[in-house]
């Protein structure tokens, strides 16, 4: 049981303090009976609002335990140590940090659940790393760029279409035409995209026009381009839904730049892309068919499933996989992600909960 005498409780905390940890003790009805250190929170748990802390909810509930199956962890030993999720004040939950549990004996017949946890250090000036400022600089303007590009080609289009009235003996203008509009297309993808993912706030997405502007998107790799086939199997009446953009483009991008790392650029593939729409459920999935490479060129390996919800993504370690980044864009939505690869099929999947307007 933790003691309240002075001296010793401060150097106690000061310990904590150094070695970046939280001691919680909690009783088996569930109850917060102490923090350490005490002028700290522990995602927005401390000593003055630790009476509406509950175990089941807080803690068992995010990571699918209940009482039976952390005694089960305890063992014998009375003690375990694993990575396990908190519901914070705020109802956040956090990524799986290391949590060290005890019995401890606390009277003849009562005994108390003694808790280390180390949350992960947030970064304390908010830099990149060296490597990744090239992108974030060339990405700062690019819809500055787009704009810049779009004026003088609409200019350009009026004109060729002016002398086209003006001479329609001229056969060749309409090429250019062509080739203008199929640039226009281009530039209105690439703006489409990169104007959503800055949005910070929901914006109203339509499941369809988000694949098939995707789908577009990754013409930009030439192989998917010239050697992969593009199904689309897109099922209509989908309800718009409210949702920040990056949250998909994010799952999206991350499952297809896993599955690109397994081509051989020689062969040809087919890549389906299918949305479906059932009970309020939403979905989307994209099927890589031929024949793939066992070991990808970013270490991934075949075969491999994972599947889960965002917390579950915290705890999966899949190489090439960012499996971190991944559980964050899945928090919003609340889905369920499916990875199975095999060396002729590679598939993903992520399937949400329509939000409620």
């Amino acid at each position: 049981m933790i003691s309240e005498n002075g001296r010793i409780i401060s150097q106690f905390d000061s310990f904590l303090n150094f070695a970046d940890l939280f001691l919680l003790q909690v009783s088996f009805r569930g109850e917060l009976i102490n923090i350490r250190p005490k002028e700290k929170n522990f995602y927005g748990w401390d000593f003055q609002n630790r009476k509406y802390f509950d175990l089941f909810d807080h803690f068992l509930s995010p990571n699918h335990l209940t009482m039976e199956l952390l005694f089960q962890y305890l063992d014998d030993k009375n003690f375990s140590m694993e990575n396990f999720s908190w519901k914070g004040y705020n109802n956040k939950i956090s990524k799986p940090i290391p949590t060290f549990f005890q019995l401890i004996q606390t009277s003849e017949s009562n005994k108390n659940l003694l808790i280390f946890a180390k949350p992960e250090k947030e970064s304390s000036n908010g830099h990149l790393p060296i490597h990744e400022k090239q992108y974030i600089y060339q990405a700062e303007y690019l819809p500055g760029l787009i704009h810049n590009i779009n004026g003088p080609l609409g200019t350009l289009m009026g004109r060729i279409e002016l002398l086209q009235l003006k001479h329609p003996e001229l056969s060749d203008l309409d090429e250019i035409i062509r080739v203008n509009y199929r640039i226009q297309s281009l530039i209105d993808n690439v703006s489409y995209k990169i104007s959503h993912e800055k949005l910070k706030s929901k914006t109203q997405i339509n499941l369809n026009r988000f694949l098939r502007e995707e789908l577009s998107f990754l013409n930009s790799d030439l192989f998917f381009k010239h050697k992969v086939e593009k199904v689309k199997e897109l099922k209509q009446s989908i309800p718009e839904f409210s949702l920040n953009y990056f949250d998909l483009s994010g799952i999206f991008s991350e499952g297809y730049r896993f599955m690109r790392q397994f081509v051989n650029e020689k062969n040809e593939y087919v890549f389906v892309i299918k949305s479906d729409y059932n009970n309020y459920q939403a979905s989307f999935s994209a099927d890589f068919k031929g024949e793939f490479s066992d070991h990808g060129n970013r270490g991934g390996v075949l075969p491999c499933k994972i599947q889960g919800n965002a917390n579950d993504m915290y705890r999966e370690e899949l190489n090439s996989l960012d499996c971190e980044f991944v559980a964050k864009c899945m928090e919003n939505s609340n889905g369920i992600l499916v990875l199975d690869c095999t060396p002729q099929l590679l598939r993903f999947q992520y399937e949400f909960p329509l939000p409620a307007e």
